[in-house]
């Protein structure tokens, strides 16, 4: 040691680092498991309403009038985001007739094969962030739509 003139006295230097260190360290690395997990949620809610819209294409009797509930669809989304804690809302349930060239309201005139039906489901999930807790973070709300066409 006194070829180098190291002294005694600075043996816990590297606690004093490390203790500087770690929180830096650890916040980047939570952050970035909360980052990906907030992705994983709002995709898993992306899927599961686009499932939600599909299933009130296909269960639908556009001609017929009958139309989905949102108690039915919202029992196919909540099957689709098992994954998730908690249950995702279904806030509407939309069926519109359009005009297949504009995508807008047909004319009262407008020829039954220019006309087509289109659902839009949109939904909502509350997200309660892994350390909110911790940084004080509330719950944030995700939330979704999907509009299909209905085929018939």
């Amino acid at each position: 040691m006194r070829l180098l003139g190291l002294r005694s006295e600075s043996r816990g230097q590297g606690i004093v680092e490390f203790a500087l260190v770690i929180p830096i360290v650890l916040a980047l690395i939570f952050g970035v498991l909360e980052l990906g997990w907030l992705v994983f949620n709002n995709h898993t809610l992306s899927n599961a309403t686009r499932e939600g819209a599909r299933y009130a294409m296909v269960n639908s009797g556009v001609r017929d009038s009958e139309q989905a509930s949102i108690e039915a669809v919202e029992n196919v989304v909540n099957e689709h985001v098992a994954r998730l804690s908690g249950t995702v809302t279904v806030d509407t349930v939309e069926f519109r007739e359009v005009d297949r060239e504009t995508r807008d309201p047909p004319a009262a005139d407008a020829p039954e094969h220019s006309k087509m039906t289109i659902v839009t489901v949109e939904t909502s999930f509350h997200y309660e962030p892994l350390v909110g807790m911790i940084t004080g973070i509330g719950s944030l709300t995700l939330t979704s739509d999907s509009t299909v066409i209905a085929q018939y």
